[in-house]
């Protein structure tokens, strides 16, 4: 049979319908010995999008195990967890629910609500979490990665590489082997519905077992994927494919490959190098899997506090890019605020701009973006005050969707928010 699904492979790499690699990096591993068997540009910076939820759960396991919560304990769900937007479970602002529930909603679902629930149960707040996050992915040898928020959505600082997000699954895999359920679970319930598991690969390949797929339209389909064969479990990393099928495809290919070579020393993922943060931009997968979907451009209603622009553009494009440098950049990685493209009054193009700062955050960031040769200058309230004055409030596209689009309505009394990609 190994030789057979061998052939089989080849065949679907030479003649398959889908291409035979992502459009990111991708990484075959063992979780157990932590040997790399196969790689490709495991080290470059990738926006990991609900990838981010592995890094969410092994925080909240910790906190389980030290006795910090149960999984019983009803958690409350913020105003802040409320407005996530779907993939979401939806529950009101007020309400209560267990930790148990939130850890499914959440692996099995991709629920960016409940992340946040999860988030400020564990740490208080999503900022206070999100230093946890950072803490762990030092800890972790993760030195590669960037959290800025525990479901995902897209941020320019947040980012990961596939060996960084492997060395996650592996930390997951052997500190926790007890929570697998979490990720091998086919369906959750919720009041009369049974929500799928997003990661389609546990239908398609009878081996697997796990872990958690990701979207935006920055990062495209990604996927950690897990599968067990005669007791050797193995792990794949797919970042950048062009759909959920294209994703769950490469990763069978890539263990299945990988369960039918013989075991052989070979690198340990701690020896891959990650390209230094900042000196490189991960590449922006928009036009790829979300064609004709324009950025989102910032609102009147979120302007506010101090802030700094890195220049205007005539495009929101070309701003979009001079932002996402801007902010992996050495001064803006660890920056706090609200980074985006601000639409410039009188067709004067858009501004790369971060506010929500400081009067003092915001002089400090730029002293250190003039030491880098980078333009920088302080915006103070009364300026933003007058761009939003002037800014037509109306719906506008997304360069980053979260898990997909899906305009059916959920059943009364279910407040499930679902979309069809993940």
């Amino acid at each position: 049979m190994p030789h057979l699904q061998r052939i089989l492979l080849i065949l679907l790499l030479l003649i398959g319908p889908v291409p035979a690699v992502a459009g990111g990096p991708s990484l075959l591993f063992d979780p157990v010995s932590g040997e790399v068997l196969s790689q490709d540009r495991a080290g470059e910076p990738w926006y990991p999008a609900s990838l981010t939820k592995l890094m969410t759960a092994y925080i909240v396991f910790q906190k389980v195990q030290a006795g910090g919560l149960t999984l019983k304990q009803k958690v409350p769900v913020s105003a802040a967890a409320n407005s996530q937007p779907p993939s979401k479970i939806g529950m009101p602002v007020g309400a209560n629910v267990s930790v148990n529930f939130a850890l499914e909603a959440m692996l099995i679902y991709s629920a960016n609500d409940m992340a946040y629930v999860l988030a400020e149960a564990s740490s208080g707040t999503v900022a206070a979490f999100a230093m946890e996050m950072n803490q762990q992915a030092r800890r972790l040898g993760m030195n590669g990665s960037h959290f800025v928020n525990p479901n995902g959505l897209f941020d320019p600082r947040q980012i990961s590489t596939a060996r960084d997000l492997a060395l996650l699954a592996s930390a997951i895999l052997r500190d926790f082997p007890e929570y697998g359920r979490y990720f091998s679970k086919p369906f959750m319930t919720v009041g009369k519905r049974k929500l799928a598991n997003r990661n389609s690969l546990l239908r398609q390949m009878p081996q697997a077992d796990g872990m958690k797929t990701g979207f935006v339209c920055g990062s495209g389909f990604n996927l950690v994927a897990t599968a067990t064969r005669d007791g050797r479990q193995l792990g794949a990393v797919i970042l950048g494919a062009g759909s959920g099928k294209h994703r769950a495809d490469l990763a069978e290919m890539l263990l299945t490959d990988g369960f039918s070579r013989s075991v052989d020393k070979r690198p340990q993922l701690q020896t891959l190098e990650n390209v230094p943060t900042g000196s490189f931009v991960p590449a922006d997968m928009t036009n790829s899997v979300c064609r004709n979907k324009p950025l989102t451009l910032a609102r009147s209603s979120e302007l506010g506090g101090w802030g700094i622009s890195f220049g205007n553009y005539e495009s929101a494009a070309t701003a979009d890019m001079a932002l996402r440098g801007r902010m992996l950049s050495p001064s803006g990685i660890g920056l706090p605020g609200s980074p985006g493209i601000i639409r410039l009054p009188e067709n004067r193009g858009f501004a790369a701009a971060v506010w929500n700062l400081d009067e003092s955050t915001s002089v400090a960031a730029c002293i250190r973006y003039h030491r880098e040769n980078a333009p920088c200058e302080v915006i103070s309230p009364a300026v933003f005050a007058k761009i939003a004055a002037l800014l037509p409030d109306r719906t506008q596209g997304s360069s980053s969707t979260p898990q997909g689009e899906n305009k059916r309505k959920p059943k009364a009394g279910v407040p499930v928010k679902k979309k069809s990609k993940s």
